[in-house]
């Protein structure tokens, strides 16, 4: 089981948003490539719970929801009722009837009436993903629920994705702020990252980000692969969107791609271990060391991109020959990369 804590951690989650920017992928789609999908509004079933009969309610919503609202309640809201839903009714009730999260609730329905638009642009993703790679075990049940604005996306199984809607509710819903989510974070809160997050969590699900003994020429390699790959399961999307980036600062990247690349060239970077000095260069952050004010954070996952993408053009393989490459010495030799 996977979750992304993506506001809080870095680590690899406003009322109007251009609704049709969800589905900029669908029309790519591998659609000769079948999957089984199904997506769940548990979201708005949870809402609706009778305040009056939260026992009696939780027990219908648990006939509805056999799979997932045990562990919705226990650990994607660390409530552990572990079934006792008359016994923790007082919790349960404040949770639905706190004016704040009540404002949640409402503007999360507000803004995601349905959600035909995701299932459309995450399906096609998956097939995508299937075709790129058959390897991918692709989830087959989509729930969409409220996290309290803690969790963005989360992989429960090979089977299962979870898409807390409450953190894809635009730059400028201010509850954000409120709860201590730095400005750079939101720029993936926007509900065309839904998609991304969803094809994110299944890749970091088969090839977990693990930094531990690490240089940094290897970070760079496995976050430069996720890019590699999400570019795949989404072509139509803007490669911003998949770093994290502003429209600015992708620009900046793009007009300074000699000079990020050198800068680590020159301060011998890529044999570097020290997590502390390194891992500030293949994380979301709200500027990279080193480099003016405008560029963004992530810098070392930009140029290990643009090292993995001219490494598979060279080295002609599949993509799952890619991301299944384990040397980066030899993927960065291979690669043959001047920017």
């Amino acid at each position: 089981m996977k979750f992304f804590n993506k506001p809080i951690t870095a680590l690899a989650l406003v009322a109007v948003i251009l609704t049709g920017a969800a589905c900029s992928s669908s029309n790519n789609a591998h659609n000769d490539v079948h999957i089984r999908y199904h997506s769940y509004p548990f979201y708005r079933d949870f809402a609706m719970v009778d305040t009056q009969h939260v026992g009696r309610s939780l027990a219908q919503l648990k006939a509805k929801y056999p799979q997932f609202l045990d562990f919705y309640l226990d650990t994607v809201l660390s409530l552990n009722i572990d079934g006792h839903y008359t016994d923790t009714s007082k919790v349960l009730n404040s949770l639905l009837t706190y004016k704040d999260y009540r404002h949640l609730f409402d503007t999360v329905q507000q803004v995601f009436p349905n959600t035909d638009a995701e299932d459309a642009a995450i399906k096609a993703a998956f097939k995508n993903m299937k075709f790129q790679d058959s390897a991918f075990r692709v989830p087959t049940s989509v729930y969409y629920y409220v996290s309290y604005l803690h969790l963005s996306a989360f992989t429960k199984s090979d089977t299962v994705l979870g898409i807390g809607l409450d953190m894809f509710l635009g730059r400028d819903f201010s509850p954000y702020e409120s709860v201590g989510i730095p400005d750079y974070a939101t720029i993936r809160f926007t509900r065309e990252n839904i998609p991304v997050w969803a094809c994110k969590v299944v890749y970091e699900n088969r090839f977990p980000f693990d930094p531990e003994g690490r240089d940094l020429l290897a970070l760079m390699i496995e976050q430069g692969k996720e890019i590699y790959f999400l570019k795949r399961c989404l072509p139509d999307a803007p490669e911003q969107l998949l770093f994290g980036f502003t429209d600015d600062q992708m620009s900046w990247c793009r007009k300074n791609e000699v000079a990020i690349y050198n800068f680590f060239i020159q301060q011998k970077l890529f044999y570097q271990t020290r997590l502390q000095e390194i891992m500030r260069y293949v994380l979301d952050g709200p500027n990279t060391p080193g480099f003016p004010p405008e560029a963004p954070g992530n810098l070392g996952t930009y140029i290990g991109w643009k090292i993995v993408e001219n490494y598979a053009k060279n080295h002609g393989g599949s993509v799952e020959d890619v991301l299944q490459s384990k040397n980066p010495q030899q993927i960065l030799q291979e690669a043959a990369y001047k920017p």
